[in-house]
């Protein structure tokens, strides 16, 4: 994982030395009283020459030898123990579970290793499941409840980029913390990064989060959520239905939006770049990468959607990578009532081929933007305009004239056996 890291089969015999040093008790002259009530012993000069806290605690707060720390369980102790000793941590020492533990007494004492905690993360980020980045998000940031808001490191942003990319869902029981939904949505309400929930879903996500305290409890928590969720991103009938009878927004506030939509001001439907998985429905298409990557390994073309519709007046942008290629790739939207098993072509909607042609039903142009593997497609979709252009690898091209984006849509490509495509992650996290 880095230097800091450490397995028990490659230690030097000076790290089992310093070990077997930490635990021999006859050198054990201070106790730790954490704040789960267990105590660990430890060896001042070793702590005092290797630490500056532990050395100003020592000498100016230990009262029989005795110091207490109230946020600091015995858990973490040991691992600070243990870099303090060796100035490595066994990589075997180190989970989900403490990890935010951990973190906080790295930080508390000061200590260098951030940037392996940074490294652990994206471990047990990719290991685990899309829950993994929603409990270590809230248990940080309740753990640094009073610093949390103007705290700004690695370990944090990726946390935030990791949750934003993955759709919040009001019927899915997750991890999520009411506290940790309102600094996600603190940190991405301006955000240009990835972000994969549309406005009034996080809305009707924050509002059955606010049910579970209790019908009574409602505005109390979701008020706080309140003023990271922007109503310019929904529609009217949507802030009618499912926001105004709740009271929680003025009637001012209530009024001036109607007014900026109806005034053509409204925002695009979802906060930051748009980012959407890849529907998993196809039994000839192979998705992976946690959704983002589909793989066809049938003969016959075949086209999978984005589990997300574009509506709305925004303008919106998306990254397609061309991991691998044969035969003609399709890469653009169609509309949302699309027939995918009509197969009398080998794409649906309006697409970019990588033979370098647009296509649409049976019409087809030339638009000089052929593309191959290892290339990025971007798709550049003006909903307000109801126009379409693509880039490849930065290069972007007109739009495509004389087509006539319906009002809602879905992300869409298609592919024959052998080629591979992956949606790219914008941000910290990609």
């Amino acid at each position: 994982m880095g230097q800091t890291f450490s397995s028990s089969e490659k230690e030097t015999l000076l790290e089992k030395d310093l070990r077997r040093l930490m635990n021999d008790e006859r050198f054990h002259d201070i106790a730790l009283k954490c704040s789960d009530g267990k105590i660990v012993f430890g060896y001042k000069p070793i702590l005092a020459t290797r630490s500056k806290i532990f050395n100003e605690l020592i000498f100016t707060e230990s009262k029989d030898n005795i110091l207490s720390f109230n946020n600091v369980n015995s858990n973490a102790m040991k691992v600070v123990l243990e870099y303090l000793y060796t100035s490595k941590i066994r990589e075997e020492n180190l989970n989900v579970d403490n990890f935010i533990e951990v973190y906080y007494a790295a930080a508390h004492f000061k200590l260098s290793f951030q940037p392996e905690m940074y490294i652990a993360i994206l471990s047990f980020l990719k290991d685990g499941n899309e829950d993994t980045g929603k409990k270590l998000l809230s248990d940080l940031v309740n753990k640094f409840s009073l610093t949390i808001d103007d705290m700004d490191d690695d370990v944090l942003r990726y946390l935030v980029c990791w949750v934003a990319k993955d759709r919040l869902k009001k019927n899915e029981i997750d991890s999520l913390s009411i506290e940790g939904l309102r600094y996600l949505l603190m940190k991405t309400i301006d955000t240009k990064e990835s972000f994969a929930t549309p406005e009034i879903e996080i809305w009707e996500y924050a509002l059955t989060k606010a049910k579970t305290y209790g019908q009574q409890e409602v505005q109390k928590y979701l008020i706080p959520l309140a003023r990271y969720i922007n109503l310019n991103r929904m529609d009217p009938e949507e802030i009618k239905t499912h926001v105004e009878p709740y009271n929680i927004y003025s009637n001012e506030d209530i009024k001036n939006t109607y007014f900026s939509i109806s005034s053509g001001k409204g925002l695009g439907f979802i906060r930051g770049v748009p980012i959407f998985k890849w529907k998993n429905d196809k039994p000839d298409l192979i998705v992976s990468d946690y959704g983002f990557t589909v793989e066809a390994n049938n003969t016959q073309s075949k086209s999978i959607l984005g589990d997300l519709v574009f509506k709305g007046r925004g303008v919106y942008e998306w990254n397609i990578s061309v991991k691998k290629l044969r035969k003609t790739i399709y890469i653009g939207v169609c509309n949302i009532n699309v027939d995918l098993n009509k197969n009398d072509q080998d794409y649906h909607g309006w697409v970019l081929g990588s033979d370098g042609y647009v296509y649409h039903e049976k019409k087809y142009k030339w638009y000089d933007a052929k593309f191959k593997e290892g290339d990025k497609v971007t798709v550049h979709l003006d909903m307000k305009y109801r126009t379409c252009a693509f880039s490849i690898n930065d290069n972007k091209k007109p739009l495509v004239s004389k087509w006539n984006i319906p009002s809602q849509v879905y992300p869409i490509v298609s592919l024959g056996h052998g080629s591979k495509l992956g949606i790219e992650v914008q941000g910290f996290c990609d």
